[in-house]
């Protein structure tokens, strides 16, 4: 019953669990792909303006080389009207009022045209110009404005007239690359040539040009291998999405583990209540039974029989006052209020004396106990009181569980700086689930409503109190020939430095 109730339990909070980390993960993975289109947006958005900032660069640098480098050549004014701009058709009249302006004002600010040749001296240069030189280009192109000289199929689009068009393509591409590689931009370009028209569609990474001729957008550039770029950036997200669930599902399993731990521990409680109950009742009726006999049948007169029944009171009361005392004690223990009183003992006669009265009392009952003794003397500081009670409970454990012909060997060795102790039995074992639970308090082996075997879960429970006091700790395994092997193993220590 309480099995398949604890079954239950597990796997309706293993689901709830599993569905919350589940709804977490789609929730954060929907904020990942939001961040990711977020930033693929943003991608586009950058890697056009770098576009339309590189063609605006261009035609800054092809009107310095075809206009302004012609005019300063110049050397007569009265010349200025045959200035020759290539790949340009003006009329002489706009050329010469257009070399004149620009003289004045470079003659005014003699300082720009250095600043001017400074930063035409490299057709892929970088970085971007400062205040004062984008200052001096503006002028220029409103002197361009001014004279209606326009400049604007300078731009990379394809148009139907391309008169004065001195675009050179293969420079702005050049350019365009540049820039993005100092910009760290880690993607692919394909460029899309004038005589090929691609319909523009949203969901990539492109750029678009107006066709003047279909006066539709088209694709100009298509970018491509990206999604490594947007994954880099977008890394720390990543890498805090993957701390918050590594701890959503760490929080989970421990919540889970705990939730199971308690759920065991109520179990066991529970066992232990209906265990408890069981011994308590048999005690309780028999002295109730015997004080009842003597009340109610008159049994008094009789000195005898009278004597009997309260031996059998007082032996039952003892019973109960070994009970509690056990809880007690164990509780003790287990708040470090029980000081111990270690004392030098030499373990080869302190546990034969107890193999002795110990086979005194059970070879009627064909079990048998084998102490070998070490070859030298180990001697070491311990309480004898309760170290004597681990081994009795360890012992009579073995034989409670060991079913028929049970057969018990102890032997000491001594390594390392320290002493070790072993009691082994060929019983049946100790199932392998239950292997690291046998020291927690209140635990036993489930055997159902069963009451034959006697106890109450405290005995090993105190052993490993008892053996943490003397610094040392008591280990079990069980034996692949059979039955299981519980080690005790004491430090070569002095009785100063035990636990208080």
């Amino acid at each position: 019953m309480h099995k398949q109730l604890f079954f239950e339990k597990k796997i309706r909070n293993i689901v709830v669990m599993v569905l919350s980390q589940l709804l977490l993960t789609l929730f954060v993975g929907y904020w990942l792909r939001s961040q990711y289109q977020n930033e693929k947006e943003k991608l586009t958005q950058e890697l056009g303006q770098h576009y339309y900032q590189t063609g605006s660069e261009l035609i800054d640098r092809q009107i310095y080389k075809y206009i302004i480098t012609p005019i300063l050549q110049c050397q007569d004014s009265s010349a200025y009207e045959d200035v020759q701009f290539i790949g340009l058709t003006i009329e002489s009249e706009r050329t010469a009022a257009l070399s004149r302006s620009i003289i004045k004002y470079l003659d005014e600010n003699r300082s720009y045209r250095g600043r001017l040749k400074d930063y035409f001296k490299n057709d892929l240069l970088f970085p971007e110009p400062d205040d004062t030189t984008r200052s001096i280009l503006g002028t220029l192109r409103n002197y361009m404005y001014q004279y209606n000289i326009n400049f604007s199929s300078f731009r990379y689009n394809r148009t139907k007239d391309n008169t004065n068009n001195i675009f050179d393509e293969t420079l702005f591409q050049k350019m365009y690359v540049t820039k993005l590689k100092h910009y760290n931009y880690n993607v692919g370009i394909n460029w899309i040539p004038d005589s090929i028209s691609m319909q523009y569609e949203s969901g990539g990474v492109a750029i678009s040009r107006y066709n003047y001729e279909t006066k539709q957008q088209e694709l100009a550039v298509v970018f491509g291998k990206y999604s490594l770029h947007l994954l880099n950036i977008i890394l720390p997200q990543f890498i805090f999405a993957f701390i918050l669930l590594s701890l959503s599902a760490f929080a989970l399993i421990f919540t889970y583990r705990s939730y199971v731990k308690q759920i065991r521990l109520n179990i066991l409680r529970t066992d232990f209540i209906n265990n408890i109950t069981h011994e308590l009742k048999i005690p309780v009726a028999t002295a109730k039974a015997a004080l009842e006999a003597l009340r109610s049948f008159g049994l008094k007169a009789d000195a005898t029989v009278t004597e009997e029944y309260l031996e059998m009171v007082a032996r039952e009361m003892n019973r109960l006052d070994s009970l509690t005392s056990k809880v007690l004690e164990h509780s003790k223990m287990e708040k470090h209020k029980h000081y111990l009183k270690p004392e030098e003992t030499e373990l080869s006669s302190f546990i034969g004396c107890i193999v002795n009265a110990l086979n005194m009392l059970y070879t009627a009952k064909g079990i048998q106990i084998n102490f070998i003794k070490p070859q030298d003397a180990i001697k070491l500081h311990i309480d004898r009181l309760y170290v004597e009670g681990v081994f009795k409970n360890l012992i009579d454990n073995s034989i409670k569980y060991g079913g028929e012909k049970v057969s018990i060997q102890i032997k000491i060795w001594e390594k390392d700086q320290q002493v070790f102790i072993s009691v082994m039995d060929n019983g049946p074992g100790i199932p392998q689930e239950y292997l690291n639970k046998v020291f927690d308090k209140f635990f036993r082996i489930p055997t159902g409503d069963r009451h034959n075997i006697k106890g109450y879960g405290l005995g090993l429970s105190f052993a490993a109190l008892v053996m943490k006091q003397h610094n040392g700790c008591i280990k079990v395994a069980n034996i692949k020939t059979g039955g299981c092997e519980f080690i005790l193993q004491f430090p070569l220590t002095k009785n100063d430095t035990l636990k208080q």
